[in-house]
């Protein structure tokens, strides 16, 4: 996933990212690690934090893209 660059693109820090998602600093730095996946719930509100997809929070291209091909 790309939590880490995308939260540092915007310029915000873990616990902003954390209270958008309702969690702990703890863990949005476990998503980051990799340790641990965030829940549909985190992770939409991750996606409307950070202004973009699902697809693209989680680095996939969308249907449709290069990768379809």
């Amino acid at each position: 996933m790309r939590l880490k660059e995308l939260r540092e693109m915007r310029g915000l820090t873990l616990s902003q990212a954390a209270q958008a998602a309702h969690v702990t600093k703890a863990a949005v730095c476990m998503w980051e690690s990799g340790a641990r996946q965030p829940g549909l719930a985190s992770l939409l509100a991750l996606a409307d934090l950070y202004g973009v997809s699902l697809d693209a929070l989680c680095g996939r291209n969308p249907p449709g893209g290069s990768m379809d091909q």
